[in-house]
């Protein structure tokens, strides 16, 4: 339904979602296809392991009732480090089995400080499970820890333990008599991230509900069957790429273990390729410099292809995606959401008659309005910025009341500082940020952020951090840096500086798109009449050099 000539949609609901919480979807599939593979998880070197339903229920259910034995309450959050793993998923449904909150974090992409200042401030943060490539981070903010997982740091004073993620496949562990608590749809199934790129990660909780209803849409647009095959190789914390996808299709996902490892996008796609051939998947989601990269191979020849679906999201997407139709997949379908809300609209392209960066319309049971800066709905085809409304409330973010009544009304309209305009089918066009922050290969980046760590540099004065257009991640960063007298620095210096934090993935692509792809130097920046920094005149001379 929409308002005639007016910038507002609502789709009714049309899908009946079951109410029921993560754990009793996993048990109802462990006892309808225990043999199945959940998830397969394939290595650049050729490794393949997989882990079956009934496997990853009977492992959660024993981790839920070892972990129970220390005493934690229920409601506390333990954070989990983010990588592909059996083992994470073992941990992040045991701890909902327990009635424990998992804060999904990506550790060993994290400077210490960063760690120690998020976990504090999403508060009651009890325990750490960890892989053992993280241990490096941890032993700058931990004092003690004992081989029981006892630890101290005054850091974190919440912190009591800190294990290994296979600390408890070891089988002298008791399980304890303990009976698992009742989970419900409502409950909170974990906390999300919003982009850490940008520095301002806020900690978002979700429920069990949102996110199987969340996973049945995704279901829906790869269009996978029950037993089927489909690969994503996100990292499972993100919530276009979290396990009630394919607990919500009955099928099977395939992934890598850790994406972020991998140094370009030719690497990514050449293992892709082998992966997508060698499972005999039937759809797949790729980000769109993967998408870019595939259609700019002259020969594809992979068994598999066409898929019946090459699904992308996480930043506007350009209309030249669409050439993946007939030749790479046989429908091209764009998703559109945050992690404040979750998936919000979509659009399966059965042609190539697609516009730039459009995302489709709104999910059943949404309501989407373009609004101006007074808040006033606009006519169809005016930009303005994206508010969005559910059944599902956002439900703020932990510890940070001030910042979630900043994007949230009291009617519930949820301001998602992305602006964009309402076609006459009434599909949703969205074009940019109405803030600084920029959009880069799905992460949301602020140049403020990268700016105050330039500055930091002993050579550079000064720094001003600008966006500009790419096709395969909608926008890059320009760094303008003026330096200081008599210093000098090279491009590959100030690279090196940004990413000495990185650790193992100091050359990751994925875990480095911050990172200015163009270095410019000037003697000075333009100024206004009244001294201060004329970004315009200084976006344009940036314009003009590139």
């Amino acid at each position: 339904m929409a308002t005639l000539g007016k910038s507002y949609i609502y789709i009714p609901e049309t899908v009946d979602i079951l109410y029921t919480s993560i754990p009793d979807k996993l048990k109802e599939l462990a006892e309808e296809c225990p043999d199945r593979e959940a998830v397969i998880f394939c290595s650049p070197d050729g490794g393949r392991c997989s882990i079956t339903y009934f496997q990853l229920y009977t492992n959660a259910e024993l981790f839920a009732k070892r972990i129970l034995t220390y005493g934690f309450e229920r409601g506390s959050i333990i954070a989990v480090a983010n990588i592909n793993t059996p083992e994470w998923l073992i941990c992040t449904f045991g701890l909902q089995m327990a009635g424990l909150v998992p804060l999904h974090f990506a550790f060993a992409r994290e400077s210490p400080n960063s760690v120690v200042n998020l976990l504090n401030g999403v508060g009651n943060c009890v325990a750490i499970i960890l892989d053992s490539s993280d241990i490096g981070v941890f032993k700058q903010f931990i004092e003690t820890m004992d081989t029981n997982g006892k630890a101290i740091s005054t850091k974190i004073p919440s912190l009591q333990n800190v294990f290994p993620m296979n600390a408890f496949n070891d089988e002298q562990i008791p399980s304890g008599q303990c009976n698992l608590p009742y989970i419900t749809a409502d409950d909170i199934c974990g906390i999300f991230l919003t982009s850490g790129s940008s520095g301002l990660a806020k900690a978002v909780p979700m429920t069990h509900m949102r996110m199987i209803e969340m996973g049945v849409h995704w279901g829906k647009l790869l269009d996978v069957q029950p037993g089927e095959k489909f690969f994503n190789d996100k990292p499972f914390s993100w919530q276009g790429s979290y396990p009630s996808i394919w607990l919500a299709t009955k099928g099977s996902r395939v992934t890598v273990t850790d994406i972020f490892a991998m140094k370009s996008v030719e690497e990514i796609n050449d293992f892709t390729l082998r992966v997508l051939e060698s499972e005999s998947c039937v759809s797949a989601f790729l980000l769109t410099p993967c998408i870019s990269d595939l259609l700019s191979r002259k020969e594809l020849s992979v068994r598999v292809f066409p898929l019946r679906v090459i699904c992308t999201a996480g930043l506007p997407v350009d209309s030249f995606c669409a050439n993946v139709i007939g030749r790479t997949a046989t429908k091209f379908a764009v998703a559109y959401g945050c992690t404040e809300i979750g998936f919000m609209c979509s659009t399966v392209v059965n042609s190539n008659e697609y516009e730039n960066y459009e995302v489709g319309q709104p999910l059943p049971g949404t309501e989407i309005k373009i609004v101006d800066e007074n808040e006033h709905i606009v006519q169809k085809g005016t930009t303005g910025e994206i508010y969005v409304r559910l059944r599902y409330r956002f439900l703020g973010y932990l510890n940070a009341k001030q910042k979630a009544e900043q994007c949230c009304d009291k009617t519930g309209w949820y301001k998602t500082d992305d602006v964009g305009y309402v076609k006459p089918d009434n599909s949703v066009v969205v074009t940019g940020r109405k803030s600084d922050m920029m959009i880069i290969g799905g992460a949301l980046v602020s140049p403020s952020y990268i700016e105050g760590v330039l500055k930091t540099h002993p050579s550079v004065a000064n720094v001003y951090i600008c966006p500009v257009h790419d096709k395969q991640t909608f926008q890059l960063g320009c760094a303008a840096i003026i330096l200081k007298k008599d210093k000098t620095v090279t491009v590959e210096e100030l690279v090196n500086f940004l990413t000495k934090e990185k650790g193992k993935y100091a050359e990751s692509f994925l875990g480095n798109l911050h990172v200015p792809k163009t270095f410019l130097f000037f003697e000075s920046f333009p100024k206004t009449h009244s001294g201060k920094l004329d970004r315009k005149a200084l976006k344009d001379e940036i314009k003009k050099r590139l």
